[in-house]
C-alpha cells in the first residue's frame, strides 16, 4: 500500500474506535420517568415535549438527524463528547451543516444570504494528537453534507416537510482545494452558491444515502490517486 492509503486506513480504524466509544451510552426512551421517593412523577416524553416542541429552532439538529436516518444510523455519535465531526459512515467522518430561509425571528421577510461554517478546528480532542497531516488544526471530516431548507414562505415553513430539504454532498478535499486556490486555506465560511458549484448536484432526502456512498468511493479513489502521483 502507498503512504496515503496507509494513513487513510489508520484514520479509519481510529474513527471506528471512536464510533464504538461514542455510542456506548444509555439512550433514554419515552418510557423512562423522573421519580420522587421512588414514585414516577413525569416522563422523559413530557420533558421532550416541553424543551423541544418548537422544532423551527432546531433545524441544525433536524438536519443531522435526517442525514443519520438516510444512512440508517439510529444512535448519535456526538451526544456525550465533542468529536470534531457529527457522524461516521464507512469509517468516514461526516460533518453536517444546515441553513434555511425562514427562522422563528422572521416576521415579514425571509433571510437571503445563506452561508455555512467550514472553519478548521483542533483534532486533539478526538484523535489524541495532531491530525493525519501533522497540522495542529484542519477540517476534521472527510465529507460535508450541506443541508438547505428551501421553503421561503414564512407561513408554511415546516422543518418536518422532507420535500423542502435539499442536500449537497461534497468531499472535504474539494473544499480544501477551493480554499487553497483562493489563498485562504483556513477559510471559515462558504456560500450556498459556492457549495452548489462544488457539489455534484442537489439531492433530495431519498437520494441522500446513495450520494454519500458515491462520495465515499470518490474519497477512496482520491487517496489512490495521491499515492499514484507520489509514486510517479
Amino acid at each position: 500500500m502507498g503512504i496515503e492509503l496507509d494513513k487513510q486506513r489508520a484514520l479509519e480504524a481510529a474513527v471506528q474506535k471512536q464510533h464504538d466509544m461514542n455510542t456506548q451510552y444509555h439512550a433514554y426512551t419515552e418510557a423512562d420517568a423522573f421519580t420522587f421517593n421512588g414514585v414516577q412523577e413525569f416522563s422523559v416524553l413530557d420533558f421532550w415535549r416541553y424543551s423541544y416542541c418548537q422544532l423551527k429552532n432546531l433545524q441544525g439538529a433536524i438536519a443531522e438527524y435526517l442525514v443519520a436516518r438516510a444512512l440508517g444510523i439510529s444512535k448519535a455519535e456526538n451526544i456525550n463528547s465533542w468529536t470534531g465531526y457529527d457522524l461516521s459512515c464507512g469509517s468516514k467522518r461526516i460533518e453536517v451543516k444546515s441553513t434555511s430561509y425562514v427562522h422563528t425571528w422572521n416576521k415579514n421577510k425571509v433571510s437571503k444570504a445563506r452561508t455555512f461554517n467550514i472553519a478548521p478546528s483542533s483534532n486533539y480532542y478526538w484523535f489524541g494528537g495532531l491530525d493525519r497531516n501533522g497540522k495542529e488544526s484542519a477540517r476534521q471530516n472527510e465529507i460535508y453534507v450541506f443541508c438547505l431548507n428551501s421553503n421561503q414562505d414564512i407561513a408554511s415553513a415546516n422543518p418536518l416537510v422532507l420535500d423542502d430539504w435539499e442536500f449537497y454532498v461534497v468531499p472535504t478535499f474539494r473544499i480544501d482545494a477551493f480554499c487553497i486556490k483562493r489563498g485562504n486555506p483556513n477559510q471559515k465560511t462558504i456560500s450556498l452558491n459556492i457549495v452548489r458549484g462544488l457539489a455534484f448536484r442537489a439531492v433530495k432526502w431519498n437520494e441522500l444515502c446513495t450520494a454519500i456512498h458515491d462520495t465515499i468511493k470518490l474519497i477512496d479513489q482520491h487517496v489512490l490517486e495521491l499515492d499514484a502521483k507520489a509514486g510517479s
